[in-house]
């Protein structure tokens, strides 16, 4: 079986024409820009994650997978592909905004342990 990437194609030249109609041929241009500024800033910091060894659970590997795919979709140039990845992107900050609010805070971050030790006084 063969994939064929031409409706793809032909959607996309089809959003990114309304969009240049819409706004313009400059905004197009910037919005490009940013978005693949964005993607590769996304990729980073995928990256440096992934060297820091910061993969917790596996709530928190889904949220780097997204945040790498949002990444990837910002890179591909084009209006539609952008705007899946800005979609992407949200969905992988409100399931990170969740995760972190549902997580017990540790114990050792705010808390001092005090180590106490009891001499009995013999008279």
């Amino acid at each position: 079986m063969r994939l064929s990437f031409l409706p793809l194609i032909v959607v996309e030249v089809a959003f990114s024409a309304l969009f240049i109609i819409a706004f313009g041929f400059g905004n197009f241009l910037l919005f490009l820009l940013l978005s693949m500024l964005a993607g590769v800033a996304l990729l980073a910091l995928f990256w440096k994650n992934m060297l820091e060894f910061q993969m917790g659970s596996f709530k928190n590997m889904l949220t780097q997978f997204s945040f790498v795919i949002a990444g990837f979709l910002l890179l591909v140039p084009g209006v539609l592909s952008s705007l899946l990845g800005i979609c992407v992107l949200v969905f992988a900050l409100v399931f990170e905004s969740t995760l972190k609010r549902k997580t017990p805070r540790n114990q050792n971050e705010n808390e001092e342990i005090i180590d106490v030790e009891i001499i009995e006084d013999r008279r």
